[in-house]
């Protein structure tokens, strides 16, 4: 994916389809259905991470992985 940060903040048709993959993969993984809490800060944590810089989707997917881990053990 190209590094955009430094041209734009934008999320483009193609960014929004990577974060909806990693979204539905975590969502699916720790049965949260879309449009609960739990999915929406995950939502949200995607977005933050991607317009940090972690574009990568790989490195999106184990980012939210642990991130979702973390709040769950949490309560």
């Amino acid at each position: 994916m190209i590094d955009r940060m430094n041209i734009d903040s934008a999320l483009y048709p193609t960014d929004l389809e990577a974060l909806k993959s990693v979204f539905i993969q975590i969502c699916e993984e720790g049965h949260v259905e879309p449009g609960l809490p739990a999915a929406e800060k995950l939502a949200a944590d995607l977005v933050r991470l991607f317009q940090s810089g972690m574009t990568d989707e790989t490195m999106q997917l184990i980012a939210a992985r642990a991130r979702f881990q973390a709040v769950k053990q949490a309560g």
